[in-house]
């Protein structure tokens, strides 16, 4: 007579018998889902604190601030995000949550480099053109006449330049033409004004010029720098 020998799966072949779930947990889990209903709704923003809110309009800061009440888990930290950064005078917007529920922006200004004046006001200028809001006085340089702000970036780099190599504080930019700029540079103080036509790109009559004024020739009150290799001067009267 003759044995059969049975075979037996492995271990982690066989079937698990299902575990019975502790009714202990069962219950903490629903315990906890209760309290989460109940609690949620209370939880809203407490409190909203909106640094450097002189960046921005004063209807952003209010609509910023009326986010208090609102439940802190609908709330889009992201649309407040954008409502601020929309500004051109906001370079930079952060925004956090700091529980339990106060919720801080930071508003961060774009520097001016200088301004325009655009109807019966003045506005500031950044680095690279663009109108930048509303200020209550002129700084300076004072561009006139430059619609772009890619013509307002020249004129930033002409201004700079004329500053670097004449020693003087350029008070004012005006276009002329769209190769024609015309410079008010200032010597020691508005009394010893200069008036200087020059390029975009600058000339040798432009490097001739900063050397006589460099060298105290501050009552030349106007100046043709335009030109290759010409220089005219005009000294005050």
């Amino acid at each position: 007579m003759s044995t059969v020998q049975r075979r037996f799966l492995p271990d982690r072949f066989r079937p698990r018998t299902p575990r019975r779930r502790s009714r202990r947990g069962l219950a903490l889990s629903l315990a906890a889902v209760a309290v989460g209903l109940i609690v949620l709704p209370l939880w809203t923003v407490t409190s909203v604190e909106v640094h450097g809110g002189d960046v921005v309009p004063p209807a952003v800061t209010t609509s910023l601030e009326e986010q208090v009440g609102h439940l802190v888990p609908l709330l889009d930290l992201g649309w407040l995000h954008q409502v601020a950064a929309t500004w051109p005078a906001a370079s930079e917007v952060r925004v956090r949550l700091d529980l339990p529920g106060t919720v801080v922006v930071e508003v961060f200004a774009t520097p001016d480099r200088g301004s325009m004046r655009i109807g019966g006001g003045w506005h500031a200028v950044a680095g690279d053109g663009r109108l930048i809001g509303a200020i209550d006085r002129p700084r300076l340089p004072e561009l006139v006449g430059f619609r772009r702000p890619a013509d307002r970036r020249e004129a930033f780099a002409v201004a700079r330049r004329i500053a670097e190599c004449s020693g003087g504080e350029v008070l004012a930019v005006r276009s002329v033409t769209p190769t024609d700029f015309r410079v008010d540079v200032a010597f020691g103080g508005p009394q010893n004004l200069t008036t200087v036509h020059v390029t975009g790109q600058g000339t040798e009559a432009e490097r001739a010029w900063c050397e006589v004024v460099r060298q105290g020739g501050t009552t030349v009150e106007w100046a043709d720098a335009r030109w290759p290799n010409r220089l005219v001067l005009r000294e005050a009267a």
